[in-house]
């Protein structure tokens, strides 16, 4: 029945008094604003104001529409203007890894979305994760990468994908007898060996919460009547110095599958299966369901999914 502009031209009109002024104010001809007027109302079957007058005096049907666009009008500019300042706003994505190996690939996908969302800041942040209350706790973090779900902690956990946790081993120690046939590796395999490790604790190491330990060979690292202890474990910072040491028969370690792939396709180590059955684990990306980045969150998340089906993908390759 009327437009926004229908009510910009009442409001103009009475602030002018007349129909050239607000013509001139509106950047519209006067012939133009006038049949702008007719048709208006036209369409109302009112007349809204008195022609030949001055100052203009509107009818009291006038006076009702522009009591109506006196209050919607500042309501309208002042929403585009919120919708501006949100557009042109800068966010900040605060991102934690609770699983060491993730950094290698992770980096890659913030650095694609900053390019395609340029009013995103994407943060690493450093967090020393020494237990499962650390990782509950940081009121910080945006989105969380572990492969540690806890049921019913008011998380959202988006699984980005099940992996396999394998023993890493060079060439030369697998191409030994004691090696060469397994299929996989036991307990009693582990024996006396030198394990690199990332530096956390090593009673909430993969290797002893889901085999040594939970197979009850692994009793006290300081108990020397345990027979498959690890003889040493050497904390490595990264994933990359643990691969170049392993590579260098100074040690075994046990990481993801995909983590392993360039090294193995150049012959520097080789992997075999953790017992019988294997060591899986998922990936999560875990955030608050009312955090304010909501938005910001489900579109970052994707791009991880697809980073992470493409490392395997690459090995197919």
């Amino acid at each position: 029945m009327f437009e926004i502009k229908h009510l910009k031209t009442l409001t103009t009109l009475a602030e002018t008094g007349n129909i050239r002024k607000t013509a001139e104010q509106l950047f519209v001809s006067q012939s133009a604003l006038s049949h702008q007027v007719k048709e208006l109302e036209k369409r109302l079957g009112e007349q809204l104001f008195i022609r030949n007058t001055s100052p203009v005096q509107f009818t009291a049907q006038g006076q009702l529409l522009l009591a109506l666009a006196n209050d919607i009008l500042p309501k309208i500019t002042k929403t585009i203007r919120e919708l501006k300042d949100e557009k042109n706003a800068v966010f900040q994505l605060n991102l934690a890894i609770a699983c060491h190996a993730c950094f290698q690939w992770l980096l890659p996908v913030t650095e694609e979305f900053s390019i395609l969302h340029p009013n995103v800041k994407v943060e690493f942040i450093e967090q020393n994760f020494t237990s499962q209350s650390d990782k509950k706790s940081s009121a910080q973090i945006d989105i969380l990468f572990t492969d540690e779900k806890v049921e019913n902690d008011g998380f959202i956990y988006h699984a980005l994908g099940t992996f396999e946790v394998v023993a890493v081993l060079a060439k030369q120690k697998v191409a030994a007898e004691k090696w060469q046939q397994k299929k996989f590796l036991t307990t009693a395999d582990f024996s006396q060996q030198v394990l690199l490790t990332y530096p956390i604790k090593f009673e909430e190491l993969d290797i002893f919460t889901l085999f040594l330990s939970k197979n009850k060979q692994y009793l006290n690292l300081k108990n020397k009547a345990c027979i498959h202890k690890p003889k040493t474990i050497k904390q490595v910072a990264n994933s990359h110095m643990i691969l170049q040491m392993v590579a260098a028969n100074m040690g075994i370690a046990t990481l993801p599958d995909w983590l392993v792939s360039s090294l193995t396709k150049q012959s520097l180590v080789q992997t075999k299966r953790i017992g019988e059955k294997g060591i899986y684990k998922t990936l999560y990306a875990r955030y608050q369901p009312d955090s304010k980045l909501t938005s910001v969150i489900k579109e970052f998340i994707p791009q991880t999914l697809t980073a992470f089906e493409q490392l395997y993908h690459t090995q197919s390759l």
